[in-house]
């Protein structure tokens, strides 16, 4: 997630990721979160939203992976070795936390 502090004139003054008191729940796909990103000088904010954002993709990469083996595309087994055991070990650290909970917010759409 994503959190928005406006300011008076309802324009973004600072972005976190944890919920912080004054901010605002937002997505990285809505326009105006777009636009100051892009107007922003900050190197470390950019960089820490680039890192979420390549976080994101690794479980989006790893669900992929996992219907591709469902619908037998590929097999388990062609992969190598070591990318079955990180695949098997974060699939039973997360089976282990909470099986239900989704890293992936399935109401954030592109709106570029």
């Amino acid at each position: 997630m994503i959190y928005i502090k406006c300011d008076a004139q309802n324009q973004i003054e600072d972005i976190t990721f944890s919920e912080t008191e004054g901010y605002l729940e937002s997505s990285v796909f809505d326009p105006q979160v777009k636009a100051f990103l892009q107007n922003s000088q900050n190197e470390e904010l950019i960089k820490e939203v680039l890192n979420k954002l390549d976080l994101d993709m690794v479980r989006v990469i790893e669900d992929m992976v996992d219907l591709m083996i469902e619908k037998r595309l590929i097999l388990f087994t062609d992969l190598p070795q070591p990318v079955q055991n990180k695949l098997l070990f974060k699939r039973s650290l997360r089976e282990s936390l909470n099986p239900e909970i989704s890293l992936i917010d399935d109401e954030e759409s592109l709106n570029f």
